[in-house]
């Protein structure tokens, strides 16, 4: 993979607090709207990025970012199955219905918009899809192994609390689910994408076999608001090397990846009963 470093003057997007990713910029990202929030950003243009002087190590140098370097439950981290410790609460029951392609490429991801009528429940939470987005290569690693993509899919609740579904990708198979939208990606920042007619259901983005790692983490992007549950499936999706490729040719997206953050003593679940 060869990263793309764009110039500061040509403008990493002004990442003013979270454009929803939940919409999510919570991963670009994780999560635009959510739970309380440090300070937001200055209205001045606050510039961030992957590489170079706006790259991770500087984010905490942002006007309410300062989480993103004294933060203690930090995300992405390296989840490892033999230190994991088994997990016996109930598994998250995902309701998923089907949504239009709606895409836009905020200049860190390319950022599915879900239409609403979709959730999460987790210990009789509801947490609604909001959005669902794509980094290059995996933020998370799994027994020391990193994949070519890793997919987020953002979920919050009425109170803004963030609940947030990792699905590796690795090179296999044609994804038929994204085979248009991988058509049709945004090329550039602030581009969208609608192809006509069509849709998806995130349901088959999910692996089959749903086992999981699941902690106490952030948002993995400024300003890496902690609080944010995470599931991270230990099976990996599959998608052509084709469909893979037309994601890492997208200007200043590749990287995309957050660096491995310390686990400070956090406890990583392994449930491996969920199907």
């Amino acid at each position: 993979m060869f990263p793309h470093h764009r110039p500061l003057a040509r403008g990493l997007r002004p990442a003013l607090l979270l454009s929803l990713v939940c919409t999510a910029t919570a991963s670009a990202d994780e999560a635009r709207p959510q739970a309380p929030q440090p300070a937001v950003f200055s209205a001045a243009e606050v510039y961030w990025g992957y590489s170079d002087a706006v790259g991770p190590g500087h984010w905490g140098d942002l006007p309410g970012a300062t989480t993103c370097a004294t933060g203690q439950e930090e995300t992405p981290i390296a989840l490892e199955t033999a230190s994991a410790t088994p997990d016996t609460q109930p598994a998250p029951v995902f309701n998923y219905r089907p949504t239009r392609v709606r895409m836009v490429n905020t200049g860190h991801t390319v950022e599915f918009q879900y239409d609403p009528g979709s959730s999460l429940r987790v210990n009789g939470r509801e947490y609604t899809l909001a959005q669902f987005h794509f980094h290059t290569p995996s933020e998370h690693t799994e027994d020391g192994k990193r994949f070519p993509l890793e997919m987020h899919l953002v979920h919050k609740d009425p109170s803004g609390a963030i609940a947030v579904v990792g699905v590796f990708i690795k090179q296999g198979e044609h994804n038929r689910t994204l085979s248009k939208a991988f058509s049709h990606l945004p090329w550039e920042e602030g581009d969208h994408s609608e192809p006509a007619g069509a849709t998806l259901n995130a349901s088959s983005l999910l692996p089959k076999e749903r086992t999981y790692f699941t902690y106490h983490g952030s948002l993995t992007t400024p300003p890496c608001t902690e609080g944010v549950e995470w599931f991270v499936m230990t099976r990996p999706i599959e998608m052509a090397d084709a469909q893979i490729a037309a994601f890492q040719r997208l200007p200043h997206l590749n990287p995309s990846n957050r660096p491995l953050q310390r686990i400070n003593g956090r406890t990583v679940y392994l449930h491996t009963s969920a199907r």
